[in-house]
């Protein structure tokens, strides 16, 4: 089969996202963290991040098909302990009306929008709950007494004012479907045949509400089947920015308290909140994180999400049949050596680093002599010394190192095809995807196959082509997000090149600095750039830095950021994040139509 670059994205991109997966699927290759067990506390959550960041995953992980299709020793004790029910929920982006194709015939009928959009939001609750109960039944009640599914599906089809609907499950489930298709149809009939005069459709089950009728059912159901009233119900609203303004404005005030002290919410959402939202949680009497509920940062973990990759990565090697560990099997970089084991001798690596480069880079040099270091025997003088430049100074030699010619009169790089000495080891893969397990499992499981086909004598080129290709598709897809911008001249691509172009520039340019920039503050106020920056860190190709507050972030003026680590091989950084520069530098500094050529790009 041909598949286009486009198709082949796609299918890449998608394969590993568990919004298309069942929850026993999302289950295979789970590995625990810690926002997981903050969203299993018996609190309201709300966990943030961008697309492909595991949210998803996390919240489909509450679900019980997936519990009991975990393989997992932690899995027993967290099913019984789990003190909720989950009730799924996916956003359907047709939930709001008005980004429907017949906004426009719609509009002269005033609230109708809304009517429709709650319509179809009950309706999708509603469906989520039926299997809810579904699932109950099969995995947690032993009983086979078909009247008990009956009597439930009864109050059912009476309280959503189903007819014709046989009293089972299934049935009531497809009552619900065809319930919506038949709006539909409903909908666009009126549309292309009614008149000026005519009014729009209503039914008695447009009244209905999931807030009022949920605790009575969910009481009802917990009578039926002998299930403790003592646990309780949470509604996890999955990808809860593409719902409609009302919802995400009711679903938030809800966080404060709620009549029905039954029920939790746990919500899905991206890193920026829609400024709509802003007044709710700035008054008085809202809910506060902390307080009445936990805000979950996906980005916000540090160190726990190298330590997160590297178990989901064992987890890829032990469920292919490799007994090694992840870092014997894939090596380790000697660039990222940890300090307590880095050799200062004479003619350790590091040492020969610097030695060469103070050869060729006479910027390096006097750099050296300005911090009392003979560039013929640079061997430190003092444990601070280690400490305070050459721990520090690393990364910036190496990249120099090996990638300038000759810094003296002017500065010649060297046009390498391939940098696979700086772009492998368990070092690289555990930090590059950010902690995102859809690009994590793609990149593992790639350089796993093209292993397996014999290919094992060189193990560190195959992990750089891999990280080249997976990094490639990254980039693609982000510049293939359709965004509108003012400025025609302008795109998501030029703009993000222009970051990165300023940091390579600040790494392997003229001057040798010490620690060059790796983040930016976000100074500016061109609404293009704004409106690029919200899009890039929804889709994870800007990384918020510093954030790990329970503060809601609603703009990303003021905020510090990064590049994902997905386009540091593309603009050869090294793996780490360093000082911040103002963002209206780096535009006064790079021009959009001027920029030199990068001479490291490779396909």
């Amino acid at each position: 089969m041909l598949y286009s670059n486009n198709d082949f994205m796609s299918d890449f991109y998608n394969t590993y996202n568990a919004r298309y997966l069942h929850p026993e699927q999302v289950a295979e290759n789970f590995i625990i963290s810690d926002s997981f067990k903050l969203l299993t506390k018996n609190r309201h959550s709300i966990i943030l991040g961008a697309r492909g960041c595991g949210k998803t995953t996390a919240m489909k992980m509450l679900t019980l098909p997936a519990l009991y299709n975990w393989n997992n020793k932690e899995a027993k004790e967290l099913r019984q302990n789990l003190p909720f029910y989950a009730i799924y929920i996916s956003t359907d982006i047709y939930w709001d009306v008005k980004n429907k194709s017949y906004e426009e015939q719609l509009h002269s009928f005033g609230n109708f929008f809304d009517l429709i959009s709650k319509f179809s939001v009950n309706s999708s609750i509603f469906i989520s709950l039926c299997e809810t109960f579904f699932n109950i039944i099969k995995y947690e009640t032993s009983s086979e007494d078909i009247s008990r599914e009956i009597e439930i599906s009864k109050i059912l089809i009476d309280r959503w004012k189903l007819t014709d609907t046989i009293p089972r499950l299934i049935y009531v489930k497809e009552s619900l479907l065809k319930r919506i298709d038949d709006v539909n149809q409903i909908i666009k009939n009126f549309i292309f045949n009614n008149r000026k005069s005519d009014k729009p459709p209503y039914y008695d089950f447009f009244s209905l509400d999931f807030d009022s009728s949920l605790p009575y059912i969910v009481s009802a159901f917990c009578r039926i089947y002998s299930i403790s009233e003592k646990k309780k119900w949470a509604l996890c609203f999955d990808e809860l920015e593409f719902a409609p303004t009302w919802l995400q404005e009711h679903l938030y005030r809800s966080l404060r308290s709620r009549r029905e002290q039954n029920f939790l919410f746990k919500i899905s959402s991206s890193p920026i909140l829609p400024k709509e939202l802003e007044p709710i949680f700035n008054t008085t009497y809202q809910a506060s994180a902390g307080n009445d509920f936990d805000c979950i940062k996906m980005w916000a973990s540090g160190s726990k999400e190298e330590d997160f990759s590297i178990k989901l990565i064992e987890s890829l090697l032990k469920s292919s049949g490799i007994k090694k560990n992840a870092k014997t099997f894939f090596g380790k970089n000697p660039l990222y050596l940890e300090s307590r084991r880095e050799s200062y001798s004479a003619s350790s690596p590091y040492m020969v680093e610097i030695k060469e480069l103070a050869d060729k880079d006479v910027e390096f040099k006097k750099f050296l002599l300005t911090k009392d270091i003979d560039p013929n025997n640079p061997i430190p003088g003092s444990i601070n010394q280690k400490a305070s430049i050459y721990r520090k100074i690393k990364p910036i030699v190496y990249f120099r190192n090996y990638f300038i010619k000759t810094n003296v009169e002017n500065t010649e790089l060297r046009t390498r095809n391939k940098s696979i000495e700086l772009y492998n080891g368990i070092e690289i893969l555990s930090k590059i995807c950010e902690g995102n397990p859809r690009w994590l499992i793609g990149l593992i499981n790639s350089i796993i196959t093209r292993l397996e086909l014999g290919n094992h004598t060189n193990n560190m080129s195959i992990q750089y082509d891999e990280i080249m290709s997976v990094s490639n598709r990254f980039i693609n897809s982000i510049e293939n997000i359709a965004i509108e911008l003012e400025d025609r001249d302008l795109t998501i691509k030029k703009f993000i090149d222009k970051i990165g172009t300023y940091f390579k520039e600040d790494i392997l340019g003229r001057e040798f600095k010490s620690e060059p920039a790796s983040t930016f503050n976000v100074d500016v106020k061109n609404p293009d750039y704004i409106k690029i920056i919200e899009k890039g860190i929804f889709q994870g190709a800007f990384i918020l830095i510093d954030d790990d507050n329970d503060d809601f972030d609603f703009q990303v003026s003021g905020k510090r950021l990064k590049l994902s680590y997905m386009y540091y091989p593309t603009y050869r950084l090294p793996i780490r994040k360093s000082k911040d520069v103002s963002l209206l530098k780096i535009f006064n500094e790079i021009n959009f139509d001027k920029q030199p050529p990068n001479l490291f790009n490779q396909q």
